[in-house]
């Protein structure tokens, strides 16, 4: 049994062998290829700059500052990944806490435009510690294909600012921004 597959194995390879034997090997004009792959690689490049489109507005701008706590906003990015279809807000806030306990800062009731947005699509949760500086980022992203909010004339909120050591910290401090 081992002899007649071997037998016939060996066949195959040798038939296989005797058929590219007769194959004419032929020239290609290899520059032309060379200049495609760099065109293509320049194409995708391009692409890759377009399908992610990233708009950021800098501005360094104090919103609060009082017994407890500074914040600045520093800058509002709009983020679009067509890979992934996803789109995003990502505000990014500086706090700095001026009180001795790990303080936490949220933010709550957020509206863009006058229209609130939907809590499902916020998150923002930082945690600083006593007489340190922190970036804070509200992310507004739609998991769930809803619309995300225009963000064009104004951004206002609740700063939650509490303490977990010291539950009687805790402080909510009215925020609206304009652009």
């Amino acid at each position: 049994m081992r002899n007649i597959l071997f037998a016939l194995l060996s066949f195959i390879i040798i038939a296989g062998l005797v058929a590219c034997d007769g194959e004419e090997v032929q020239d290609k004009d290899v520059s032309s290829v060379e200049s495609s792959n760099e065109e293509n690689e320049a194409a995708a490049a391009e692409e890759e700059t377009e399908e992610e489109e990233e708009a950021v507005k800098e501005f360094n701008k104090e919103i609060i500052d009082n017994d407890s706590v500074k914040a600045t906003l520093v800058s509002v990015e709009h983020i679009v990944d067509k890979d992934w279809d996803e789109e995003k807000y990502d505000i990014k806030f500086e706090v700095e806490n001026k009180l001795d306990d790990t303080v936490e800062v949220q933010a709550r009731e957020v509206s863009a435009d006058g229209k609130m947005v939907d809590e499902s699509m916020l998150m923002m949760s930082q945690e600083i510690s006593g007489g340190k500086v922190a970036d804070a980022v509200l992310t507004i992203e739609s998991f769930e294909g809803d619309d995300l909010p225009d963000m064009e004339e104004d951004l206002e909120m609740i700063l939650h600012v509490f303490s977990w050591e010291d539950m009687e910290q805790e402080e909510n401090i009215d925020v609206n921004i304009e652009f």
